[in-house]
């Protein structure tokens, strides 16, 4: 199936808006002690989970604005075809299976969530959809860049993929804090 890059950026949008209001609705409704509190040992509590997304952003955030500002809008760009790389395409497939995976070293959480972790998410989290949509008007399959968390200069995303990685990657956290809080009953 085809998707044009309108197509993908409104798609991405209503899904990564959906994912940050169910997110606030979830942790904010944790108290300090099962925002931090894990379903069995060695898994992450809902406070982990936020703040390796936190640590994601913080990696991926600097050297993705760069690229945003420094390209150059293209009018026609949103009506084109977007295509996923073969390594954007294969890293949105390993997000998307529910199986257990290790974070990368440079992603992993602290061992205890920062204070006030669910708003640092929540800013962050907004902070890239308008990033996506600053960079509507940008042509998303010639922009590229190597991935800050994996830093092998050949593995190169492309900036839909980028975008495309992140709504898959919080859909996964999501799905994970739900399954947390509804293990802990709370």
């Amino acid at each position: 199936m085809t998707v044009t890059q309108r197509e993908l950026h409104a798609q991405l949008r209503t899904e990564s808006l959906a994912s940050h209001a169910r997110i606030a609705e979830l942790a904010r409704a944790l108290d300090p002690e099962r925002l931090v509190r894990r379903a069995a040992p060695g898994s992450w509590s809902v406070g982990e989970m936020l703040q390796h997304l936190c640590v994601s952003d913080q990696l991926y955030h600097e050297p993705l604005s760069a690229l945003v500002r420094g390209a150059r809008p293209d009018a026609g760009a949103p009506a084109r075809e977007w295509t996923p790389t073969f390594i954007g395409r294969q890293v949105a497939r390993m997000l998307e299976n529910p199986r257990p995976m290790k974070a990368p070293k440079s992603l992993r959480p602290g061992p205890t969530p920062q204070p006030g972790v669910v708003e640092d998410f929540l800013g962050r989290d907004t902070r890239m959809t308008a990033l996506m949509d600053q960079a509507a008007t940008l042509d998303w399959r010639a922009l590229r860049m190597a991935s800050p968390a994996l830093p092998i200069p050949i593995l190169r995303f492309n900036l839909g993929d980028v975008f495309n990685i992140h709504v898959v990657h919080v859909r996964r956290h999501l799905a994970q804090m739900e399954r947390v809080v509804l293990e802990l009953g709370a």
